[in-house]
């Protein structure tokens, strides 16, 4: 997580397969914004591929945008998202 004034980029946040629903990254994501709202950094910012959008939905995010991006020659769709 790295932040810019009063917002903060939740960046790079993957469970490995054997381990997800079991609640790891709704820790790691709750911890994470409580250390937000202790610190005045209310704006939490992500930028979810198709597979953890719905998990970021769940926790009350919404989709600023839908956009492409290009990593090692492969276009991926991702979504802006804030809490």
């Amino acid at each position: 997580m790295h932040g810019r004034d009063s917002d903060l980029n939740l960046d790079r946040l993957f469970i490995h397969k054997d381990y997800q629903g079991k609640g790891i990254a709704t820790a790691i994501t709750t911890e994470l914004e409580a250390y937000g709202f202790k610190n005045n950094l209310n704006l939490i910012l992500t930028h979810a591929f198709i597979t953890a959008k719905p998990f970021f939905e769940k926790c009350g995010y919404h989709v600023l945008k839908k956009q492409v991006v290009e990593r090692s020659g492969q276009r991926l769709t991702n979504f802006v998202m804030q809490n």
